[in-house]
């Protein structure tokens, strides 16, 4: 009895020490830090875990094993550090994405097509404002997007939506558009005026020193303050601007009485006592005389010339039947058109001398006069007879050019011209004429051609 005590006792403390060995393998898992997140180390090959006599009650603490949970070890998040800065403002204009808006889902069978509602409300178009921070509000369609370039407005769940923009100087234009879940976009844009002035220092530069041909022109450009005039004098040419609203100026001015190779003085002047001046010359070769013809004959009673010499000198074009003279224009050239008067010969050359200072040319001028082309007298009817309610009839046919051609019955006539090249044509209404009784209509023309016809009304047109 005492024997059987003593191994009871032992079993119990083989239970002990089984529950033990098991509940610290737990901790071990437990306590080792996992690969992956919700991984346990496994025990080696070599190290098998201890197991209870199958007539032993170890199986609950067995079961307490398999179902205890492992511990996961997870890396803490990184926490957001607050700092001094200040978040970034907008500014009015600025169109580079910064963030794309949302990715746009697959479309549906009744998918939204109707671009979304958008409105600014303020401020309004055109104002002007003394403060460069301005806030935008306007409306939108519930859950829509509202941008302005990159940067993303606050919407509420009723679609209103604020943003506020920094403004430049000068005229802003800025562009806002607004997206739905559907993908559709409405674009509306928006300008507004600063009237701040900012400190621009004054500038001015002159494109060329030496500058050629006609008219001698030249390009001043520089900075100032925005609405600024700036002026460009000299004795031979001038021009005024203004800055524009980001203080940048640009002149072209043309010198078109400038002399030719002398050095002068241009003078660039703004508000605010700013003043530069530049030196140029207007280079221009010595022409000498020349001159050339562009038509030798023509149809018409008239020719050209052209050709160089010196600036402000004197051309004279000279003929028996018509006279006329030009200028050298200051860069060299020089152009006429002589007319003919009534007296000049058909189809025959006449001379024609050109003289200018230090030259003199000679030339030969054709007027071509086309004799007038022999056209036969015809004379044609299309159809006879007519059953329309205004019965009528076509006549066409030949005559000689600038011919009258008369078409004439007892109820109906009418009167025509032949064309340039000797063809006629004419439609004659017989509103008149009998039913069923045929007529003559008789065809005549100014040179003497002469056909007949006849021409009968059916009764179709009383119907």
């Amino acid at each position: 009895m005492r024997r059987r005590e003593i191994l009871v006792f032992i079993a119990a403390f083989a239970v002990v020490l089984l529950g033990g060995a098991a509940l610290a393998q737990v901790g071990t898992f437990s306590s080792e830090p996992a690969n992956e997140a919700g991984a346990m180390s496994q025990p080696q090959a070599d190290e098998a875990a201890p197991t209870a006599p199958p007539s032993e009650p170890a199986g609950d603490a067995a079961a307490s094993e398999r179902e205890a949970p492992a511990t996961t070890v997870v890396d803490k998040p990184e926490v957001s550090t607050v700092t001094d800065e200040k978040p970034e403002t907008p500014a009015a204009g600025d169109e580079t994405p910064k963030e794309e808006p949302p990715a746009e889902e697959p479309p549906k069978d009744d998918a939204d097509d109707t671009p979304p509602r958008l409105e600014i409300l303020f401020p309004e178009n055109e104002q002007h404002f003394d403060e460069d921070t301005i806030p935008f509000e306007g409306k939108t369609e519930p859950g829509a997007l509202v941008f302005a370039g990159r940067y993303e407005a606050d919407v509420d769940d009723e679609g209103n939506w604020r943003i506020v923009l920094i403004l430049n100087p000068g005229g802003n234009v800025v562009t806002f558009k607004a997206k739905d879940t559907a993908g559709n976009v409405t674009e509306k844009s928006i300008k507004v005026f600063l009237d701040r002035e900012t400190d621009v220092a004054f500038s001015a530069h002159q494109k060329w020193e030496i500058v050629d041909g006609y008219p001698a022109m030249n390009k001043y450009y520089g900075t100032a303050r925005p609405g600024t005039k700036v002026s460009v004098d000299s004795r031979f040419g001038e021009g005024r601007t203004t800055a524009d609203e980001k203080g940048n100026w640009e002149l072209r001015v043309e010198f078109k009485e400038a002399p030719c190779n002398e050095t002068f003085g241009v003078v660039v002047e703004a508000e605010g006592d700013h003043r530069k001046e530049f030196r140029m010359k207007y280079v221009c070769a010595s022409h000498e005389f020349s001159a050339h013809q562009k038509y030798a004959e023509n149809e018409n009673p008239w020719t050209k010339f052209y050709g160089t010499g010196e600036p402000g000198t004197k051309v004279v074009v000279v003929s028996e039947f018509g006279s006329t003279e030009t200028v050298v224009e200051g860069n060299g050239e020089w152009f006429a058109k002589l007319h003919f008067n009534e007296s000049l010969p058909p189809n025959t050359e006449i001379k024609v001398v050109v003289e200018g200072e230090g030259g003199r040319a000679e030339f030969g001028f054709y007027w071509i006069v086309k004799e007038a082309t022999q056209v036969d007298f015809t004379a044609n009817q299309k159809y006879g007879s007519c059953g329309e309610a205004v019965p009528y009839d076509k006549f066409f046919g030949t005559a000689a050019p600038g011919s009258t051609i008369w078409v004439e019955s007892p109820f109906g006539s009418g009167t025509t011209t032949a064309s340039e090249s000797g063809e006629w044509f004419i439609r004659v209404d017989f509103p008149e004429a009998p039913v069923g009784e045929s007529f003559t209509v008789v065809v005549e023309s100014s040179d003497g051609g002469r056909a007949t016809f006849t021409f009968v009304r059916t009764a179709e047109g009383d119907k």
